[in-house]
C-alpha cells in the first residue's frame, strides 16, 4: 500500500485552530490537482454493473479524485453481466470474480492486492460482503445505509476494531463545502449557542405512483431488501447524519411518525420526527419519497442564539447566515470570508461544484486516510464518516420504527 506522503505527496501540518491538515504547497489539495500525479489505490467494487445507478456516481466520483485505479470486482449477481460490466471497465478476467467472498479470499492471497473494497449493492446485501472483506483485513468503503440490522452492524464495528481495519461510508452531503462551512461556523460558536436544528430531505419519485416506477427503484420498497423502514434508511439517514455532523451533538431520544402515503407502496414513503440532543438542542426531521417539486430536496437550518444557518442542496454554492436583528448575509463557496468552503473547493467561486464533487472530496479524504495506514487518526482536517455513523443510521431506522409502532419516545442505547 503506498504510504501517506506518496499518495499525497505532501506534509501534515498544523492548523491553527488545532486540527492537523494536509497541504500541499502552502495549499490544500483539490480535485484539479493533478501534476505531479498521485499514486492511485489499487480498489475492487461490489455491484455497480450495468443499470445500477449509484454504482456509475461513485465510479465517476473516484475519477474525478484522480486518485483510484479500479482492477477487480463482482459487478452483478449474474456472470454473464458481471463479466461484461468488468471488461467495460478494464478489469481483466481473473479479477472478476463470482462473489465477494472469493474475491475477498483472493485478493488477499495475492502479491499485489487491492487497498480498498467499495461496496455499492442493495442494502441487505451489505453485511456479508463487508464481513468478509474485513476478515481479510482489506479497508471497506461501503455505500450507506450501513446494514439493515443493529446486530450485524455491532459485528462489523467490532471486526474493524479488532483489526484496527480502515472502514468508511458514503455520506456525501459531507463532502460539500459550504456543509463544512456551517460544520465549523457552529462548532466554532458563530451562531451563538444551537438551540435547534431542521433537516428535511423530500423527494418526488414515488409521488406519480408504483406504476411508473423504475424497475432499479423498486427494491426499496422490500422490507427483506430496504431494511426495518424504506425511506428512513434510504434518505432518512442523510438527513439524521447531517443533524449530528453540523452541530457535533447526539441525539439522546426520538419520536417518530412514519406513514405510507402512495398506493401500493408497500412500506413507509414518509416520516417526521422530534429529537433531543445533548445541551438541549432540539431537532425536527421530515423525509418523503413522494414530495412533488422536490427533485433533490435536502436543506438544513440551524437556529442559534445570535444567528440562523441555512443551506439547501440544490443551491449548494450558498449558505445563508442570518443574525439577530441585522441584514441577512449570504456566503458563497470559495470566498475569500469562507475558510473551510475554500479548504475543499476545486474551482473558483462562480464555477459551480455540485453532486458529483461532494462526493469526489469524500473518495479524496478516503484515500488519504486508506494510504496514511495506521497513521490515518489525525491526517484529515474532517474525519472522514466511520462505522460510528453507520451504527448510528441503523440504530436510527429501527427506533423509528418502534417509536411509530407503539407511538411513544424511545432512547438511543448508544
Amino acid at each position: 500500500m503506498p504510504k501517506a506522503c506518496e499518495i499525497e505527496r505532501c506534509q501534515v501540518q498544523p492548523d491553527t485552530r488545532g486540527t492537523r491538515v494536509s497541504v500541499r504547497d502552502g495549499e490544500m489539495p483539490n480535485l484539479t490537482s493533478d501534476i505531479p500525479s498521485p499514486v492511485k489505490l489499487k480498489v475492487g467494487m461490489i455491484g455497480g454493473g450495468e443499470g445500477a445507478y449509484f454504482g456509475s456516481l461513485h465510479r465517476a466520483a473516484m475519477r474525478l479524485c484522480n486518485r483510484y485505479e479500479l482492477v477487480a470486482g463482482v459487478f452483478s449477481s449474474h456472470a454473464e453481466k458481471s463479466l461484461a460490466a468488468g471488461h467495460a471497465l478494464g478489469v481483466t478476467t481473473p479479477r472478476i470474480y463470482a462473489s465477494a467472498q472469493q474475491m475477498a479470499s483472493a485478493e488477499a492471497g495475492r502479491a499485489d492486492p487491492i487497498d480498498a473494497v467499495i461496496i455499492v449493492t442493495p442494502n441487505h446485501l451489505h453485511f456479508e460482503a463487508c464481513q468478509a472483506f474485513l476478515h481479510a483485513g482489506i479497508a471497506v468503503i461501503c455505500d450507506k445505509p450501513l446494514v439493515n440490522e443493529i446486530d450485524q452492524a455491532n459485528e462489523l464495528k467490532r471486526l474493524a476494531a479488532e483489526r484496527n481495519t480502515f472502514f468508511a461510508l458514503t455520506y456525501t452531503y459531507q463532502g460539500y463545502p459550504m456543509v463544512r462551512e456551517a460544520r465549523r461556523r457552529i462548532q466554532d460558536g458563530a451562531i451563538g449557542e444551537v438551540r435547534f436544528i431542521q433537516v428535511q430531505y423530500l423527494l418526488e419519485w414515488l409521488a406519480p405512483g408504483v406504476q411508473s416506477l423504475n424497475a432499479s427503484l423498486a427494491w426499496r420498497g422490500e422490507r427483506a431488501k430496504a431494511g426495518i423502514s424504506s425511506v428512513v434508511g434510504d434518505i432518512g439517514t442523510h438527513a439524521f447524519n447531517l443533524m449530528e455532523f453540523l452541530t457535533g451533538q447526539r441525539a439522546q431520544a426520538l419520536s417518530a411518525t412514519l406513514s405510507n402515503k402512495v398506493p401500493g407502496w408497500k412500506m413507509d414513503d414518509n416520516c417526521v420526527a422530534q429529537f433531543e440532543f445533548s445541551q438541549a438542542i432540539e431537532g425536527l426531521m421530515w423525509v418523503s419519497f413522494a414530495a412533488p417539486g422536490h427533485r433533490n430536496g435536502l436543506a438544513f437550518k440551524v437556529i442559534g442564539s445570535r444567528a440562523s444557518l441555512e443551506w439547501s442542496q440544490e443551491s449548494p454554492e450558498l449558505l445563508h447566515l442570518k443574525p439577530v436583528d441585522s441584514a441577512e448575509l449570504i456566503l458563497r463557496r470559495g470566498q475569500a470570508d469562507n475558510l473551510e468552503s475554500q479548504a475543499f473547493s476545486s474551482l473558483p467561486a462562480g464555477c459551480s461544484e455540485g453532486y458529483l464533487e461532494a462526493l469526489a472530496i469524500l473518495y479524496q479524504d478516503f484515500a488519504v486516510a486508506i494510504a496514511a495506514g495506521e497513521q490515518r487518526s489525525g491526517v484529515l482536517r474532517i474525519p472522514v464518516p466511520d462505522l460510528e455513523q453507520g451504527c448510528r443510521g441503523v440504530e436510527l431506522a429501527h427506533l423509528c420504527f418502534e417509536s411509530s409502532t407503539n407511538r411513544k419516545w424511545v432512547r438511543f442505547a448508544r
